[in-house]
């Protein structure tokens, strides 16, 4: 993620990461503005980038093998899958009983190859996944993104600015995000 000697840095409130100290009045301005940037970019772009643990709630397993597609993207890792047996018994899935595929855009979870979902009781929220998505290390691109969005609105702390002409920069902020962008389709 942005620290905020980082953050600083850019912002030239110091000259260098080992000056982050010397410089504090705004510490919770300047990472109010780091997580409204992280913020705005996962909106923007409908993906995770800072790393959470996450869960998902389901009626049920699809039929047979069928895979689960996982509203989150990207995906680290699955760190468990919790379901309620036919006879009303929490169990827990092994890992190594599953296939996470990260390929799609939205990534899927299914059984390994060759075997089927456990059964579960007919009832609501019976599946529970719990997953570590976002990055593990930011891209580049994201990177320059957050922090041109931490200058812009630390420089431009009013909703409106009067008197001058603004204009936003090229290849800023949504050119940074747009490989990065899920569109929504329906």
């Amino acid at each position: 993620m942005i620290e905020l000697a980082d953050a600083k840095l850019h912002l030239r409130l110091i000259d260098s990461i080992a000056d982050a100290d010397s410089y504090t009045a705004e510490d919770t301005l300047i990472q109010a503005l780091i997580d409204a940037a992280v913020g705005y970019a996962e909106n923007h772009t409908q993906t995770r980038i800072k790393s959470a643990t996450v869960s998902q709630v389901l009626d049920g397993f699809p039929a047979k093998d069928g895979a689960i597609e996982l509203p989150w993207s990207p995906v680290i890792a699955v760190e468990s899958l919790d379901y309620i047996d036919p006879e009303g018994l929490e169990q827990t899935l092994d890992a190594t009983a599953l296939r996470l595929d990260t390929r799609p855009v939205m990534p899927t979870l299914a059984p390994q190859y060759g075997t089927d979902w456990p059964s579960v009781i007919d009832e609501p929220e019976s599946v529970t996944i719990t997953a570590t998505v976002g990055y593990e290390t930011i891209p580049p691109d994201i990177r320059v993104a957050l922090l041109l969005l931490v200058g812009h609105w630390y420089e431009n702390r009013e909703q409106v600015i009067t008197g001058t002409i603004t204009s936003e920069v090229p290849m800023g902020v949504a050119a940074l995000l747009s490989p990065y962008r899920i569109h929504a389709v329906g």
